[in-house]
């Protein structure tokens, strides 16, 4: 039998088919465009009666003109309520006349006050077990009404779900003043044996006459609900705890040396890269941390010093480290004050004696909060900036 001419027969047969089958689409269930609305966002409120109140921020295809020749808004607010969070999210139809597509929605608004009385993760549990939503879509914790930040005008953004997304990471990876979190990592860290999460927050707060909304600062998950709000001045010190510190700037009080501006107390240097590791002991019953961080700074505004010689460069490393020690230490006392394991000690104890966890666990914010301590801080000066170290106004 010959093959190769049994092959040729058969491939030109099916030719036919396999053009055919080309014209075919692979979307049997397909929905076209105009029938659905793209949220980019979502507040979540509790209202008067009681109800969840949703809020969706939804991309508008089309932008109209003014009469003053400006473009209208990118996006459109629809305000809903029922009683569960699946029934508000079916009844954006009735309103808008498409159904919502929720595969590009960048931020969750939660209002604080709702975190407070629900477990967050109950109250999101629509976007978990859908199939449209992604897990990298972002929540944050807001001060005052959720639905009140997807009124607020956009400053350059098309939208402000956008903004808070972009103004979330910018905030955690280039000042270390939020964290950042998503709904996968939402859920891994509540559902830990620690069970404890840090979401972002957002604040509106007044500069002179003008109202600005800020992302700054971290509310705090425990038992599944937010229990605390991080204040700014101690988020820097917990982000280093945690070994999530990207780059910040680093407030280091003048010592010995009088300041030549007056005004300026502190030498300002920015942090660039950083990396810390928890290590966990046990004295009896009582656990031990011992945390370990290595920095790498850069020098910004240099006032404590005339001139920055080999020996003043080391002191001013000195003074690095212990402010570096001192935000840490703050942190991990306020911490230990709150009963609140955010630096995820019981985590590392769970992976190391599973069965003494077992017999902690229940009581384990308490024996956390009789934790010791230690900070210990490398820190490694990497320029002094274009001017060798000398300020400018330096004689």
């Amino acid at each position: 039998m010959n093959y190769g001419l049994f092959s040729r027969h058969f491939y030109l047969a099916c030719l036919p088919l396999l053009m055919f089958s080309l014209l075919l689409t692979a979307c049997g269930d397909r929905a076209e465009l105009p029938q659905k609305g793209f949220v980019m966002g979502i507040a979540l409120d509790e209202s008067d009666k009681g109800n969840i109140e949703l809020t969706a921020q939804i991309f508008k295809p089309s932008q109209t003109v003014t009469s003053k020749g400006k473009v209208g808004k990118a996006y459109i607010n629809i305000h809903t309520e029922d009683q569960s969070v699946f029934e508000a999210i079916r009844d954006i139809t009735i309103h808008l006349g498409r159904k919502a597509q929720w595969s590009h929605m960048r931020a969750i608004l939660v209002s604080e006050a709702l975190a407070r009385k629900f477990p967050l993760i109950s109250l999101l549990e629509f976007f978990y077990r859908d199939h449209e939503p992604r897990l990298t879509s972002h929540v944050l914790i807001t001060k005052g009404r959720a639905s009140d930040y997807l009124n607020t005008p956009p400053y350059i953004e098309s939208s402000v779900s956008q903004q808070y997304f972009l103004s979330e990471k910018a905030s955690h990876e280039l000042t270390g003043k939020t964290s950042t979190l998503n709904l996968l990592e939402l859920a891994l860290q509540a559902r830990s044996e620690s069970a404890v999460a840090l979401i972002p927050y957002v604040y509106k707060d007044k500069i002179g006459s003008e109202e600005t909304t800020n992302v700054a600062g971290s509310a705090v998950l425990a038992q599944g609900h937010v229990k605390e709000i991080v204040p700014v001045s101690l988020l820097e010190g917990i982000l280093m705890l945690k070994d999530q510190y990207k780059i910040g700037i680093i407030e280091v009080p003048c010592k010995r040396n009088k300041p030549i501006v007056p005004t300026l107390q502190e030498d300002s240097l920015e942090m660039v890269k950083a990396s810390s590791s928890m290590k966990l002991k046990l004295y009896g019953e009582r656990p031990h941390l011992i945390f370990r961080i290595k920095a790498f700074v850069a020098i910004s505004e240099l006032v404590c010093g005339k001139v920055l010689m080999p020996n003043e460069e080391l002191e001013l490393r000195i003074r690095v480290q212990n402010t570096i020690k001192q935000r840490m230490g703050e942190s991990l006392d306020w911490m230990l004050e709150k009963h609140l394991d955010l630096v995820g000690a019981g985590n590392a104890l769970h992976e190391r004696k599973p069965r003494l966890w077992k017999q902690w666990k229940s009581d384990w914010p308490m024996r956390f909060a009789r934790s010791s301590y230690e900070v210990h801080a490398d820190v490694t000066i990497l320029t002094s900036g274009t001017n060798i170290g000398k300020p400018i106004n330096s004689k």
